[in-house]
């Protein structure tokens, strides 16, 4: 531990001195250094590579700040800074719909930053001016303290409905700063709930079960919402937004269940993080994997253990939080039978998801790849191999470490089955040509109509200015050359020497 309250303020000091902040630190370490790795070689004949590699830089060291963070200011400067360089890596292809999409995730990051200010003022004035976590767990929340927190936090989380920015941002982000949007940055809004937040409160155990719907709702709505659309970074953006609902639950759960449901979720974010890290860097290569076997076999071990396939780290964690979920105290009005078969209806739209993610995957042709991205594919593909090599070590890690119980034999059968009958979904799905009406896929979203209206109200289109007319003397000279029936300079000259023999002869 770090102690800068002597140099800073009351409460100012860095150090991983909780049981989440430590494990949380090092699985974004690693994720940072392997795609930072692949970053190296991606880049290398990038055009921008130097303002790709300042944004990365900064959004690190905001990342790494916030979660070392021992107090709210600290966190609170990590995670603006963070956040607003975050905008460079999105617009970083600088195309029209990079800067469309880097609009409004500003909007939004601002718009977070002040509630999440605001939040945290409140809290820091009920705590009596200090910023340090223990003080802050003492205080109970208030309604509106609580409201702005979640508000704040949620807008970088990307749960639904506060999920706008990520289908935006993630199709124009280059691969690499996509993986890290998805599976490092959009956790820090669930370490701030875990931070600022009391799972203890009295507050907060009422608001659990709504945040639990608003999980389920979030987990959903994502996979419905990416089954309409083709582009496969799209699709895996709403992954998150789904998997980020589970996560909610999850964070619901502490306040219903105590902390025995905080292993579940620390597994749960290693397990996100990796995963989504992995697909979101195979679909920036997905066209050098047509034809090579070995290389889509890699994208099935990410997708299969996003399917909570047995023996995978999500098959850990998706059973530990139906087992928490049963054991936690609901209220009369949330059936626990109702919940747990939602969940397995989820389990099987994931799997649903994913496949209908494979299938746009393979549409991608090798004819794709540009001469710049076939450079250093040997070594792309080798971080890319140990990146899902890490994904499958992960059971043994949380075995180990978390204690999470192996799944049952009854419980590996409830596993495969969802994927079973998503596999059955999707063979019907083309074998009887189930499609909506095409209006309905790849449409756009109403944010960013409203992210234009809001950026003519800040930034008015200018309004042509009056001049003063320009007074020119050719206009005329055109027209008296068209008037002599002799050249202009010509009759120029017999002009001039008329008046040359006038001259002479008034002198005379």
């Amino acid at each position: 531990m770090i102690d800068l309250s002597n140099w800073l303020w009351p409460g100012a000091g860095l150090g991983l001195t909780d049981a989440f902040t430590r494990p949380w630190w090092c699985f974004s370490l690693v994720l940072w250094l392997l795609v930072g790795a692949f970053s190296l070689l991606s880049q290398r004949h990038d055009a921008r590579a130097g303002r790709y590699w300042l944004f990365f830089a900064l959004c690190f060291a905001g990342n790494m700040l916030l979660i070392a963070a021992l107090d709210a200011v600290s966190f609170y400067l990590g995670f603006s800074l963070m956040s607003l360089a975050a905008y460079g890596l999105v617009i970083h292809n600088n195309t029209a719909k990079a800067r469309r999409a880097g609009r409004l995730y500003l909007q939004l990051a601002v718009l977070g930053e002040i509630l999440l200010f605001s939040g945290l003022l409140l809290r820091a004035s009920a705590a009596g001016g200090q910023y340090d976590w223990h003080s802050w767990q003492a205080v109970p929340l208030e309604p509106l303290s609580l409201s702005l927190l979640l508000l704040g936090l949620g807008l970088k989380a990307g749960f639904w409905p506060l999920h706008w920015w990520l289908p935006q941002a993630h199709p124009v982000a280059p691969a690499p700063a996509s993986a890290l949007l998805s599976g490092v940055m959009i956790k820090a809004g669930l370490l701030g709930m875990l931070m600022f937040i009391p799972a203890t409160d009295t507050l907060m155990q009422q608001w659990a079960p709504l945040l639990l719907i608003t999980g389920l709702i979030s987990a959903f709505y994502g996979v419905l919402a990416g089954l309409l659309h083709t582009q496969p970074k799209v699709i895996l953006a709403y992954s998150s937004v789904s998997q980020m609902g589970y996560l909610l639950m999850l964070f619901a759960l502490l306040s219903l269940t105590g902390v025995a449901a905080l292993p579940v979720l620390l597994a749960y974010v290693v397990h996100h993080g990796m995963a989504k890290a992995s697909l979101f860097l195979y679909a920036g290569m997905a066209g050098e994997a047509a034809g090579r076997i070995w290389r889509q076999a890699l994208f099935w071990l990410a997708a299969l253990a996003m399917m909570a396939l047995p023996l995978s780290s999500g098959a850990l964690v998706k059973t530990a939080l139906k087992a928490k979920l049963t054991a936690a105290s609901l209220p009369g009005w949330l059936s626990i039978d109702v919940l747990s078969s939602l969940l397995t209806s989820g389990a099987v739209l994931t799997a649903l998801l994913l496949l209908h993610l494979a299938a746009q995957l393979r549409a991608v042709k090798a004819s794709a790849v540009t001469k710049a991205s076939a450079n250093n594919t040997a070594g792309r593909w080798a971080l890319f191999t140990l990146l899902v090599g890490t994904l499958w070590a992960l059971p043994w890690f949380m075995l180990q470490y978390w204690q999470l119980p192996l799944p049952t034999l009854s419980q590996s059968g409830a596993l495969i089955a969802p994927v079973l009958f998503a596999v059955l979904l999707r063979w019907l799905w083309y074998k009887l040509g189930w499609q909506l009406p095409q209006h309905y896929y790849n449409r756009n979203a109403p944010a960013l109509y409203y992210s234009l209206k809001l950026k003519r109200l800040y930034q008015p289109v200018s309004q042509p200015q009056w001049h003063w007319p320009t007074i020119t003397l050719r206009p005329l000279e055109r027209r008296l050359n068209r008037a002599l029936n002799r050249p202009l300079v010509s009759t120029t000259a017999l002009l001039c020497c008329l008046l040359f023999v006038m001259i002479l002869l008034s002198g005379v």
